[in-house]
Formats: structure tokens, C-alpha cells, sequence
């Protein structure tokens, strides 16, 4: 008993110790306060003892009984390396991160809304967005409050070891902006990330057995973007809406069928909290209210009996979420917004982008994160052997799917695959486990599979190797990298069949276009739309635009100090647009002597042009007709003998309205 209690007290104290380094970025507990700092590897000595401390006082020390689970265990232990990452190699304010901290930083310095003087600290009032006040005086944000509300008490903590530090004779920032504000907010949001895989496998061993369970959540910590929202960008919202959903899930679930209005009043404050972390976790409310609809189908009668059940969540909800309305009342003077304030046009659920969304290389969710195939495809086997359950998540997973697949930038910009698929972690985790425990049947039934499974693979390897050698693409007879073997390899399986996690999506584009390979980098580059278009114009010229070039080119020459390629008789290039509109092709051409070239486009002839000597623009006006949303082929046209020459393309818009979000 004394040693489990010393071992418990060292634990503590090494706990802490570890906290106040990540905080302050070097002090330690353990050291007067100014003595030499803690670099990486005092920090990773630290951690690995309070992985031995941990496993003496929760497993090795205690009676059976009173252990803690293998899974608490080992999610616990792995929090520590993950700590370490966080402390050497990990992230503070970055990217949006940025736009979250400004409400920290207002809320509890300043007690107000009025993100003027943040934006100005940071050098944002230069941005065109923010220049510009709203109708109350204040500046916009399109982002929400409710990040800075959930990690206030860790920007206090930081005003509390800073006001610490300057007792004990330290000079450490205490306006907020300070790398003690800033490491405490960001290990707050790596905390969240973490309870929520707590939160996650504490609901599946009510349904799964125990290995199933950490397995499922293990894959929820390494094989999807949490990981990287708790390290590399913990001041995204990200991290806590992942916990605050699996804290709404988690109370939904044990109360399922049997809450009372108390139990319906907490739900709807998590709920409301859930949405002023990220508005889109409204979508939750459908699992109550799904409770609520099933117990009126087992007794209509009774409907009365739940009035109370429905106003207590309602209000719970309304609770929850009034840090979010009287932001958007400070600062638009809408309790709620009539639209997103991204525009009116930025969330379209009638002009949704379904492939693109899972597939697409620029933050598809499944090519981006393939154990996502898991959790849609488990809800298969949990529809079979946990029907409830597979109802009631099949709403939300499909409306936030949805949602998800209608916003304007269905990449999430700088984005680690598809991040607003977060609120959804612990329902996927459902589908993670189902699926385990199918896979486990299966091969329990057809064990030779596995040897099928293992062997497929081996086999695709040396057919790609025997292909390199036909092609000379590695000597017969010297030495070669295994990462060009590799690079290698998947040129070939992605050139026949598009890149495996790109499937099905690879497939219909190649059947459309004729070319497998190069899904990857057409579908998602715009010539107008969102951030990082093309600005309408391609280099025919230029290394960087190749990806957009089919057959037909030659390979880049210089024409007279102009870079260029040749046409060889029949030449493609693809385009996208979010929306099809009057669009002029202009093409830089050059030839030794006048020579026709026919405008092709999805298959149409659109007109021709000609080229000769000398480089000179030539236009081809293409009306709205002729394009489509999405992937678009422009084919050039000449005669075999012809040696036209092309610099570049450029596409200009001719409506005198073009559509807000093209």
C-alpha cells in the first residue's frame, strides 16, 4: 500500500512536471526555476518514467480487480510518445490557428468580441476580408467561438504559471500572446483530442469485446487526421469538436431509450457546446431526436409524456450554444446567420461534390485516409448484428456526409486529408470495429484468403519489376534504390489502373478520358474556383502544368526563346470548372508557315484557328453550351504533317456575371 502511494505521488509530480515544461518550454519542477532548460531528450526521459511510474500504479501495484483496462492502458501509455512529438516537433498557432486564438485571446483578456486589436497584433488587418468593420463596429471572422470558450481554462492555466513565474522573479509574457498562453492552449486542444479516445473506447466495449475495441480506436489515433489536428494544429477546432461529439454521442448512448428530461438538458448543452466548436455538429441532434421519435412509435399515446423530454434538450441546445449567438450578435447583429459568413453560396447541398470529396487527391477523405473504407463499409455488418445502432448513426453519417460534399471548398483548404469529417470520428469507429470483427469471422471461415491477400500484393511487386526491366526503366545488370523500385512500381499500377486509393473514382474517370494515371492531379485544379486556381491560363510550356496535358504533346523546346510544344496531329489538355459559362480560348501558337488548327471540346468542334509565323494570340469564343461542371477536354486538331507549336493556353471569361463561388 505505502509503495502504491509513493509510486502514486512520484507519478503525480512527474505529471506535472511534464505539464510545466509544455508550457513553459523549458522549466522544470524538479530544477530551479532559471537553471539550464529541458531540451528534448530530459523531456523524453521524463515521459518514458512516467510510462514505467504509470504501469506500476495502475497495473502492477494494484489487485486485479482494480486494474485498469488494456486498453486504457495502452492508449495512456501511447500518449506519452505523442507528448514528446508534441514537445520537440509539434505545433502551437498555425494556418487557422490563428483565427482561433484571436477569440482566446479576446474573451479572456479583453472580455469582449472586438477582434481589432488581435488582428492588428498578428498583421491581419491588411487581409481585404477583415479591413473593412461590420455593421456593429466590429471586424468579421469566419470562424467560430466556440474553441476559445472550451479552452479557457488552459489559457488560464497559463496566466496562472505565468503570474507564477514573475512571483518568482521570472519576465515572462502575460499579455496573452506569449508562448505560455499559446502552449497551453495548444496542449488543451491535444488533452481534448486525447479524452476523446478515451471517450470513443469507453462506448465501444459496450457493444465490442476489448481487443475489438482498442483496435477500432487505435486505428481513429493513427490511421485518420487526428493525429495530426491533436500535434501539428492543435489550435484548430478539430480536436475538441472530435470530444465534444464523442461526449454527446456518449451521453445519448447510455441513456438511450430511457432518459429522462435531466439527462435530455445535459445532452442538449453538450450538443450546443458541440456546435459552437463547429457549427455542422448540429447534425447530432438527430440522434435524440431519433430516441425521441422511437419511444412515440412504442406509445403514441404518451406523447405528451415527452413534451418535456424535447423542451429540455431544446433548451439544453439553446444553452449550449449562446457563445456562438452572441458572437454573431456582437459582430453581424444576427443572433443566427441567415447564411455562412464564408457567402451565401458556400455551403450548396443541391451542387454537391460526391467523388471529389472522397477521392480526389486534393484532400479526398478516403484517398487521403483509406481506413475510412472501413468505417462506411462496417455499417454493413453492424446494420446485421446491432441494427439499432446502425439506424440511428445512419442519419447523421449521411447528412454530414452531405454537407461535407456541398461546401464550396470541399478540400478544407490547407487540410490533412478531409478534417470536418471530425465530428463523425466516433461513429466511424463503430463502422472501425464492425468491420474488424467481420474480417476476423471471414478469415476465421476462409482462412486460405489470407494467403490469397498476403500473395496479391507480392505478386503486383515482381510483375512491376519484370515491366521496369522491359522498359529500362532499371539496369539488368547494377545495383538500384528500393525507393526508385518503388516510385517506380506504383507509376505503373497507377498508369493502368489510377492509384488503389483513388478507386472507383480513377476507374470512371478513365473510362470518360482515357487516362487512369492522371486523376490525381486533374481533378481538383480549377481554372477559376477557390483558392490556388489556375487564374484561367495553362502553360503548355511550363514543367508545372504538364499533369493537365493528355497525349499528343512533344516534350518542351525552345521556339525562337519561347518554351513550347508540338502538336502531334491530335492533342489534349483538360480544364475544370465549378460551373459551366462563356469562356474565349486564347492560344499562343506558332508554325514555319500557316497552318490550320480545329477547337475541339468534350468531342465538339468549337472552331478554328490559324497559326503562323511568329508567335501571335489567336482567340476561339466557346459558348456555355459546350462545357460542363467539373473535368472538360480541349483537343487541338492538325494536320499529321503540320508543325504547330503551342505556348499557352488561356481561358477568359466572356458572362458578365460570373457565379460568385467560380
Amino acid at each position: 500500500m505505502m509503495l502504491r502511494r509513493l509510486t502514486g505521488a512520484a507519478l503525480g509530480v512527474l505529471t506535472a512536471d511534464l505539464l510545466l515544461i509544455v508550457i513553459t518550454g523549458e522549466h522544470s519542477l524538479l530544477l530551479p526555476f532559471g537553471l539550464s532548460p529541458v531540451g528534448p531528450f530530459g523531456f523524453a526521459v521524463r515521459a518514458a518514467l512516467a510510462g514505467l511510474l504509470f504501469v506500476l500504479r495502475f497495473r502492477s501495484l494494484v489487485p486485479r480487480h482494480e486494474r485498469l483496462s488494456g486498453g486504457v492502458l495502452a492508449l495512456s501509455l501511447l500518449l506519452l510518445p505523442t507528448l514528446v512529438q508534441f514537445q520537440i516537433a509539434g505545433g502551437r498557432i498555425n494556418g487557422d490557428g490563428l483565427s482561433y486564438y484571436v477569440f482566446v485571446h479576446s474573451l479572456w483578456k479583453d472580455g469582449d468580441f472586438d477582434l481589432t486589436n488581435e488582428y492588428e497584433h498578428f498583421g491581419m488587418l491588411s487581409r481585404g476580408d477583415l479591413q473593412m468593420p461590420t455593421k456593429t463596429g466590429l471586424r468579421r471572422t469566419i470562424y467560430s467561438v466556440g474553441p476559445a470558450v472550451v479552452w479557457g481554462p488552459f489559457f488560464g492555466l497559463g496566466e496562472l504559471v505565468g503570474r507564477a513565474d514573475r512571483a518568482l522573479g521570472g519576465d515572462p509574457d502575460l499579455s496573452g500572446y506569449g508562448p505560455y498562453h499559446r502552449n497551453a492552449v495548444a496542449l488543451g486542444s491535444l488533452l481534448y483530442g486525447f479524452f476523446a479516445l478515451l471517450l470513443i473506447h469507453a462506448l465501444l466495449r459496450r457493444h465490442f469485446a476489448e481487443g475489438t475495441a482498442l483496435a477500432a480506436v487505435l486505428r481513429v489515433y493513427f490511421a485518420t487526421f487526428h493525429y495530426w489536428y491533436m500535434v501539428f494544429q492543435p489550435t484548430y477546432s478539430h480536436a475538441a469538436s472530435a470530444f465534444f461529439a464523442t461526449f454527446a454521442i456518449t451521453l445519448w448512448e447510455r441513456g438511450r431509450g430511457r432518459s429522462g428530461s435531466f439527462a435530455f438538458l445535459a445532452l442538449g448543452l453538450v450538443l450546443g457546446l458541440a456546435m459552437s466548436v463547429r457549427w455542422q455538429n448540429g447534425i447530432l441532434l438527430l440522434l435524440p431526436a431519433f430516441d425521441l421519435v422511437q419511444r412515440w412509435r412504442r406509445a403514441p399515446l404518451t406523447a405528451r409524456s415527452l413534451a418535456p423530454h424535447a423542451l429540455a434538450l431544446a433548451g439544453g441546445t439553446l444553452i449550449g450554444a449562446l457563445p456562438q449567438l452572441l458572437a454573431w450578435k456582437a459582430i453581424y447583429d444576427y443572433w443566427v446567420l441567415p447564411y455562412p459568413p464564408q457567402g451565401p453560396g458556400f455551403v450548396r447541398l443541391h451542387h454537391p461534390f460526391v467523388l471529389e470529396t472522397l477521392f480526389s487527391s486534393r484532400h479526398g477523405l478516403l484517398s487521403w485516409t483509406p481506413v475510412f473504407w472501413l468505417g462506411f463499409l462496417g455499417m454493413l455488418p453492424l446494420a446485421k448484428r446491432r441494427p439499432a445502432l446502425a439506424r440511428a448513426f445512419a442519419p447523421p453519417l449521411i447528412l454530414m456526409t452531405w454537407v461535407n460534399m456541398g461546401v464550396a471548398d470541399y478540400w478544407g483548404g490547407a487540410s490533412f486529408s478531409n478534417r470536418r469529417f471530425d465530428s463523425l470520428l466516433p461513429v466511424f469507429a463503430f463502422g472501425f470495429a464492425a468491420a474488424i470483427d467481420a474480417l476476423r469471422r471471414f478469415v476465421a471461415l476462409r482462412p486460405r484468403a489470407v494467403t490469397f491477400a498476403i500473395a496479391a500484393p507480392l505478386c503486383v511487386w515482381n510483375l512491376a519489376l519484370a515491366e521496369q526491366l522491359r522498359l529500362n526503366w532499371i539496369p539488368a545488370d547494377d545495383t538500384v534504390a528500393f525507393p526508385t523500385l518503388a516510385r517506380n512500381a506504383a507509376q505503373l499500377v497507377s498508369d493502368q489502373l489510377g492509384f488503389p486509393t483513388t478507386w472507383p473514382a480513377s476507374w470512371l474517370f478513365a473510362a470518360r478520358h482515357g487516362r487512369p494515371g492522371q486523376y490525381d492531379l486533374v481533378v481538383g485544379r480549377y481554372l477559376f474556383y477557390m483558392q490556388n486556381n489556375l487564374g484561367g491560363h495553362v502553360e503548355i510550356g511550363a514543367a508545372g502544368d504538364e499533369a493537365l496535358l493528355a497525349e499528343g504533346w512533344g516534350g518542351i523546346e525552345d521556339y525562337d526563346g519561347v518554351a513550347a510544344r508540338r502538336i502531334k496531329g491530335h492533342a489534349r489538355l483538360f480544364a475544370s470548372l465549378d460551373a459551366p459559362e462563356d469562356l474565349e480560348l486564347r492560344l499562343r501558337v506558332n508554325a514555319p508557315e500557316p497552318r490550320r488548327l480545329r477547337v475541339l471540346v468534350n468531342g465538339r468542334a468549337a472552331g478554328e484557328l490559324w497559326a503562323g509565323s511568329g508567335w501571335a494570340e489567336r482567340r476561339v469564343a466557346v459558348p456555355v453550351a459546350f462545357w460542363r461542371r467539373e473535368v472538360n477536354e480541349i483537343a487541338l486538331v492538325t494536320d499529321a504533317a503540320t508543325d504547330v507549336r503551342v505556348d499557352a493556353v488561356s481561358f477568359v471569361r466572356t458572362s458578365p456575371n460570373p457565379r460568385r463561388w467560380a
